[in-house]
């Protein structure tokens, strides 16, 4: 079935508010998901641009971190029309990459055959912590050396080459000049291999490059010392072990029925080798593929029309275990190839650690490469420190308000009074005399009297007035101040991510928010405290 697709990059994808659209374009230019646990990551923002991306038409590349990532995606296909667009790889398709390179490119992709086994090698060391050691570079140099001597031989004798061919091949190889005798030599792997490919090359190929071939192995090998050499050999042949045997041979070194090109007819492949059960080789193999899908997106313009106008995505959830230094370099150019990254992680820290303490720069650099960063609900501080510097500062305004109340209580009391005397004297006398005469009868009593009196008068006067008065007075203020005043400062807290962010569930009524963040947007529903490059988005889960 042929699946319609859009190329426009102003196709809106997602509608973010009533006059804000996530486009095509801004697809292009990556989006960066960063949530901790429980945030509503997956189930928010990354459940809605995957289904804007399945509608969209596009093709897509999906790695898994955990094993209900695989039924998760193909109910996203079903949901979205795109079930017949699936193609589950695990151990049921095979992808033998080596002879996927030589096929496009022959002798030419040599070059691409050694790249691909060198990741692997770092793919190991990432999966098992190795990476990061300060001498890697050393042994970096000196395997990509001794691999580009043996591909070419083994190429030449066979026409085709495998890994078991490779570590055949090295660990039979002579480490003595009279080791070289043909009668003894020849009888070993490395011998014959390198007789049929001096004399009986299955590929035409210069007689220059024949005898750069047999130089090496008979001179400069030879002079490598003994225990350097040893551990070359050691560290080649141990990391590249697990192509020998098991699922990884069967998978990555058989037969081949996928290729990443198919994506560019709509293929969204799953693949199902989850890190969290397949452990190391989940790890290993995801990347190796994701390796080489990466390099067959860039070379995707020197195709022909019709491989190139379909836009593709990279979908990555746990994106910790997937990532390496190589993709900052394509997430700098797979805008011109339609490519549309998407990576989700808790948080910064995830990256340094899986990277190698000495490689936070990489980490960095990569988050850096996306246009479109997405913030949700974390309780990591350093993460939560990046989103609110990379809002940035601004002015902000910051009113202050003051409220006081006051009571005066007086009281006072006065006293006042006033005093009077008088005094005045006065007198008189007088006198008087009195007889008496009885008779015989009782009317014939008389009486004569004769007095003499003195009256004295002393008169004296006081006045005494007291007056009091007691005065008391109450009064009450309120008092209310306001001022605002300008500061350059964050424009979002840190906590702001730790505090004021939904994540899902019933007791957000199944609503997921996240700080939608783009580089350069003009966002009209745009967070006013923030700037207009920033929206507060909300899903639905």
């Amino acid at each position: 079935m042929r699946i319609s697709f859009s190329s426009d990059p102003e196709t809106s994808l997602l509608q973010l508010s009533r006059h804000d659209h996530f486009t095509l374009r801004d697809a292009f230019n990556g989006v960066h998901i960063f949530g901790g646990i429980g945030s509503g990551k997956t189930s928010g923002s990354g459940k809605a641009l995957a289904g804007a991306y399945l509608r969209a038409g596009m093709g897509g590349l999906v790695l898994c971190a955990k094993p209900e990532e695989v039924d998760l995606w193909q109910s996203y296909c079903k949901q979205h029309g795109r079930e017949k667009s699936v193609i589950v790889f695990g151990e049921n398709h095979q992808f033998n990459f080596i002879d996927y390179e030589l096929a496009r490119h022959g002798m030419k992709g040599i070059a691409n055959v050694i790249e691909c086994l060198m990741r692997v090698l770092e793919a190991a060391d990432d999966a098992t912590g190795q990476q990061g050691k300060s001498s890697d570079q050393f042994w970096t140099d000196a395997i990509r050396q001794i691999l580009n001597y043996t591909v070419p031989i083994i190429y030449l004798a066979y026409g085709k080459v495998t890994i078991s061919n490779i570590i055949d091949f090295v660990t039979t190889a002579p480490t003595r000049r009279e080791q070289l005798n043909p009668e003894t030599w020849t009888r070993t792997y490395s011998g014959k291999t390198m007789q049929l490919a001096l004399d009986e090359p299955k590929v035409e190929v210069d007689a220059d490059v024949r005898k750069s071939l047999s130089q090496y192995w008979g001179t400069q090998y030879l002079a490598i010392p003994d225990k350097t050499r040893g551990n070359i050999i050691i560290s080649l042949s141990t990391r590249l072990d697990r192509f020998k045997h098991g699922r990884m041979q069967r998978i990555f070194c058989d037969r081949t029925d996928i290729v990443p090109e198919m994506c560019f007819h709509g293929a969204v492949i799953i693949m199902n080798m989850p890190t969290l059960t397949w452990n190391h080789d989940g790890i290993i193999g995801q990347q190796l593929f994701k390796f080489i899908w990466e390099r067959a997106v860039e070379s995707r313009n020197g195709l022909e029309q019709q491989h190139r106008e379909r836009p593709v995505f990279l979908w990555a959830d746990e994106a910790q275990y997937f990532v390496n230094v190589k993709d900052e370099s394509f997430l700098s150019t797979c805008r011109g190839s339609k490519a549309c990254v998407v990576f989700l992680t808790q948080s910064l820290p995830t990256y340094y650690s899986q990277l190698g303490k000495d490689r936070s720069d990489a980490g960095d650099g990569i988050v850096g490469k996306f246009n479109t960063q997405i913030f949700h609900q974390n309780g990591d501080f350093r993460t939560n420190e990046f989103a609110s510097k990379l809002v940035g500062r601004g002015i902000q305004h910051r009113q202050t308000a003051g409220h006081s109340t006051g009571s005066t209580t007086s009281q006072g009391v006065t006293q006042g009074g006033s005093e009077g005397y008088s005094e005045g004297a006065g007198g008189g006398s007088n006198e008087s005399t009195n007889s008496s005469h009885q008779g015989m009868l009782p009317w014939e009593n008389t009486t004569h009297g004769n007095s003499v009196g003195k009256n004295d008068q002393w008169n004296s006067n006081q006045n005494e007035n007291t007056n009091w008065s007691v005065n008391r007075n109450t009064s009450t203020s309120n008092t209310e101040n306001h001022s605002a005043t300008e500061h350059m400062d964050v424009r979002i807290e840190p906590n702001f991510f730790s505090e004021q962010l939904k994540s899902g569930g019933a007791c957000h009524n199944e609503e997921v928010t996240g700080l939608w963040f783009k580089v350069g947007g003009r966002f009209k529903s745009s967070l006013a405290r923030a700037g207009n490059n920033v929206i507060l988005a909300t899903f639905k889960q």
